[in-house]
């Protein structure tokens, strides 16, 4: 619309300047003696006036080609800047998701380590009440597991027998300290009622046994072997025993 007035006004000028010199020339003609000189000055004229509309028409026509291109720039550049801003709030909102996601995550872990740590240390702790009462008891106690290998001893069991409890933990309960009768004939494992209580899941009790000392010396002793069974499975077995020869 701007272009169709631009190019309007310029003819509209155009025409009044021709007509103007056509008025001119013929007032020329009119007044006597230079007729023939305006006569030739009027084509000159019409064609330097048809050459300037086309000039400038081209001139409009590039400017406008100019000024459509820059708009179609900035169009475009509106399009992006619009696009980069859509992209940055969806990259903010996803970047605000997973950061409330890792926040949650990281919540749901501290509360489960600090129960992990609340419940490890309960279980040390009540591990810990328990080997004072064992250590405190009298009686020898030994745990056994399903193999017969030694998992536990309090102080009463190994000052009875001699033993260090690095040294009686992790092997064979009856190789050390029940492998022979008080007469030095062997003591099969077999017939060892301390064995029969992790294998057939009952108590067996013996008042007058021995068991051997890492001197090699033996001594009296009564015990109780009680199974440990564990949801509804026997995994091992509670030995508690005293030395006979101190209550004679």
């Amino acid at each position: 619309m701007e272009k169709h007035t631009l190019k309007s006004g310029l003819i509209t000028i155009l025409l009044l300047i021709y007509t103007v010199l056509v008025i001119l020339s013929l007032t020329l003609s009119l007044s006597g003696g230079q007729a023939p000189a305006a006569g030739t000055m009027i084509l000159p004229l019409v064609g330097i006036s048809f050459l300037l509309i086309i000039v400038i028409s081209m001139i409009l026509t590039i400017f406008n080609t100019f000024k459509k291109a820059i708009s179609l720039l900035e169009q475009d550049k509106w399009k992006a800047e619009k696009e980069r801003d859509v992209l940055c709030s969806n990259h903010e909102k996803i970047i605000e998701k997973r950061t409330l996601e890792i926040s949650v995550i990281n919540a749901s872990l501290n509360r489960e380590i600090a129960e992990r740590i609340q419940a490890e240390s309960s279980a040390l702790e009540l591990q810990r009440q328990m080997e004072l009462i064992l250590n405190s008891a009298g009686d020898g106690i030994f745990g056994l597991d399903i193999n017969g290998y030694v998992i536990f001893a309090n102080t009463s069991a190994l000052l009875m027998i001699g033993y260090e409890k690095d040294e009686l933990i992790g092997r064979p309960h009856h190789g050390l300290v029940h492998h022979s009768h008080a007469d030095n004939a062997p003591h099969e494992e077999k017939d060892c009622p301390i064995r029969k209580a992790y294998e057939d899941g009952i108590v067996h009790s013996c008042s007058n046994d021995v068991f051997w000392t890492k001197e090699g010396t033996c001594f009296p002793v009564e015990y109780v072997s009680t199974p440990i069974i564990d949801n509804s499975h026997i995994c091992g077995a509670v030995v508690v025993f005293r030395d006979t020869s101190v209550f004679s």
